[in-house]
């Protein structure tokens, strides 16, 4: 396989996830999981290099549920990140296939392979990271993942979630919501996951508040906890810090560093 920008030498070409079963990340752990009763589950649409919030979410869950079943939205992080660069803040954008196709579901959505997003992205995190303390730890797997043409987005999504995850130490099962057949309706599907991976507990985002009904959770016996993260600060380039980036940029500066500072992001708050 062609290497885009040069070879990096020592990983594995990424592989398509598509129909894979559950999974466990690698070691870790969360102080949230020891303030509740029973196992805590959480969910969300699957994030092209998410922010740091997205990851702080996943670790203080003890089951994660990744949404490939549900609608694609547009003009969403599904398929674009923003890192930090000498000029500012900078999107990058998987360019996907919509037109005719908008109910759609996210596990469905196909990348517009006429666009050369891989040479774009991967040119990007070079010119922007190469002198990073720990990009070069990293750059193995970006430099395999961009050389992949990609067909559907979810799959890459996926395979950069994997490494992530291992690459942050986060310990959480996690599952495809596909692999349920969820009752239909908002508040409905979450509870039903619940009730599937037997736990008690759901952790939402704050905007959470505003569509779920709380009353069927708590006629279902499941709690309701309200995550609110305050993001950390590390060892960044350019300049002033800039948060809310994607995770790369924590890992290409702080490295094996990286799970402990995502940890501080805090705190949650029950309802």
């Amino acid at each position: 396989m062609q290497i885009l920008f040069g070879d990096w030498r020592g990983r594995a070409a990424c592989k398509s996830h598509r129909n894979m079963p559950r999974h466990s990340t690698s070691s870790g752990g969360f102080w949230f999981k020891m303030m509740n009763n029973g196992p805590v589950y959480s969910a969300h649409q699957l994030h092209y290099l998410p922010w740091l919030a997205y990851f702080f979410k996943i670790q203080a869950a003890d089951k994660f549920v990744f949404a490939d079943d549900v609608q694609y939205k547009s003009h969403n992080f599904i398929n674009r990140a923003q890192i930090k660069t000498a000029g500012g803040k900078q999107w990058l954008t998987i360019p996907v296939l919509t037109k005719g196709k908008q109910a759609q579901l996210i596990r469905d959505v196909r990348i517009n392979t006429e666009i050369n997003w891989r040479r774009k992205h991967w040119k990007s995190l070079i010119v922007n990271y190469k002198t990073a303390p720990w990009f070069e730890k990293y750059a193995d797997f970006f430099a395999e993942f961009y050389a992949k043409n990609w067909t559907f987005l979810f799959d890459a999504n996926f395979a950069a979630m994997k490494f992530l995850l291992e690459a942050l130490s986060i310990k959480t099962n996690y599952f495809l919501s596909s692999e349920f057949d969820l009752e239909p309706g908002r508040t409905e599907r979450i509870i039903d996951m619940g009730l599937r991976l037997q736990c008690r507990t759901y952790l939402s985002g704050p905007s959470g508040k505003k569509y779920m009904d709380l009353g069927l959770f708590e006629k279902n016996r499941i709690g309701v906890e309200y995550l609110q993260f305050q993001h950390p600060q590390y060892s960044q380039q350019f300049g002033v810090f800039q948060p809310a980036m994607s995770v790369i940029d924590l890992l290409f500066n702080e490295g094996p560093n990286a799970g402990e500072i995502l940890a501080k992001g805090k705190e949650t708050m029950r309802q």
